[in-house]
């Protein structure tokens, strides 16, 4: 019965044009923010799945280190366990690239002939090859700016001398022995992101001569959650190793990730909330309109609370129409930068040529839950307000 005298209040042919264009105001003042909401957490959510996946091309699904004796029987022991798909030894370290009279400093990934099984890369060359053995010859992959530093246009006939530190036997008081290099040819150039700057990757002989194998880890691509791979490895390893899942090693670039996206949730939740205001003056000015037809509601028995929620629903359908109103403007907006890229990006800063956006069902339920909660709040506040004082 409430919800019949509101919609008939609300949409009297008889109320006056002033209020009409100030509910309409309000109307507008909720879709905007709840528009702008739905968009903005919606290019957090494609930043977030674009950035994990480029972590993924650069990252193992698992991670094993502090391995004391790396053996082929480790790495098929490894593969045996349920979920494992693929394993490679990897040696990593820092040296210096030089090519002809240009330097710099290159993050070198030494690795064996299963690490593309691990980690494919194919789709990221954009010049050149990604064999790194050819008959006795090393070859190496680099990032397209390390090539830029390098003045490297052509992979033919390019080759790349790296240089690193050896460190000093036990008991020396030297902190370094003497500096290590290997000659290397250039298979091919890879796409660079923020991620992999700088990176460089070799066969596993050039690392291990470079670094050691001291700092050799096992890579492993899983057909399984990694949390369960990884519980699987620690029961099966008898060796004291150390098992990381991409998650746990990028867990705090994840969790600013999250916490940004929540912290524009509440700026855009502030936003929504001073807008929401002008619903307490629509509701107010509809009370005070509508009061000869509360005196003949109290006269035939209605009572101040049964008007009350009259005017609290009111102001719920000028919330929701609003809400309702932001929420397909939003869903829209989203739908068409996700299928058609209307918004696009410099292809030399991301591997995307658009904005990314992804639409998550969650963030939907959480918006229309906030706004309801703050319409009828700010309805229930005018409607208190403005009864009592009558």
């Amino acid at each position: 019965m409430q919800w019949f005298f509101a919609r008939r209040y609300l949409f009297s042919r008889s109320s006056h044009s002033v209020i009409n264009i100030i509910a309409g105001v309000s109307l507008v003042s909720v879709a905007i923010p709840v528009a702008a909401m739905v968009i903005l957490l919606s290019v957090f959510n494609g930043f977030d799945s674009l950035i994990k996946r480029m972590y993924a091309t650069i990252d193992a699904d698992i991670e094993i280190s502090r391995i004391e004796e790396p053996s082929e029987s480790l790495r098929q022991q490894i593969l045996e366990v349920e979920g494992v798909k693929a394993a490679s030894f990897v040696i990593e370290g820092q040296a210096l690239a030089r090519c002809e009279k240009r330097e710099v400093a290159v993050a070198v990934r030494g690795v064996d002939e299963n690490y593309f099984d691990v980690l494919p890369i194919s789709g990221s060359i954009s010049q050149g090859s990604s064999e790194l053995v050819v008959g006795e010859s090393s070859r190496a992959l680099i990032t397209r700016d390390v090539a830029q530093l390098l003045s490297i246009y052509t992979t033919a006939g390019t080759n790349i001398t790296l240089y690193a530190i050896a460190g000093s036997p036990i008991g020396s008081i030297l902190p370094f022995s003497g500096i290590k290099s290997e000659r290397v040819a250039l298979a091919g150039i890879l796409q660079s992101s923020q991620q992999t700057k700088g990176a460089m990757t070799t066969p596993l002989q050039i690392a291990e001569k470079l670094f050691g194998e001291g700092k050799t880890k096992i890579y492993l691509s899983c057909t399984d959650s990694a949390e369960k791979v990884k519980a699987r490895l620690q029961t099966a390893l008898a060796e004291d190793v150390k098992i990381t899942t991409r998650a746990e090693k990028n867990a705090a670039f994840y969790q600013i990730m999250r916490y940004e996206k929540w912290a524009v949730f509440f700026v855009a939740l502030l936003v929504l909330l001073i807008a929401s205001l002008s619903i307490i003056g629509t509701v107010i000015m509809l009370i005070v309109e509508k009061r000869d037809q509360q005196q003949t509601l109290l006269s035939i028995g209605a009572d101040r609370s049964f008007i009350r929620g009259i005017f609290v629903r009111e102001g719920l359908l000028i919330s929701g129409i609003g809400g309702a109103v932001g929420l397909t403007i939003g869903i829209i907006v989203v739908l068409i930068q996700q299928f058609f890229g209307v918004i696009s990006l410099p292809s030399a800063s991301f591997l995307v040529d658009s904005y990314p956006v992804e639409l998550h069902l969650t963030d939907i339920v959480a918006i229309f839950i906030t706004f309801v909660a703050i319409a009828w709040s700010v309805s229930q506040i005018a409607a208190n307000t403005m009864i009592k004082k009558r």
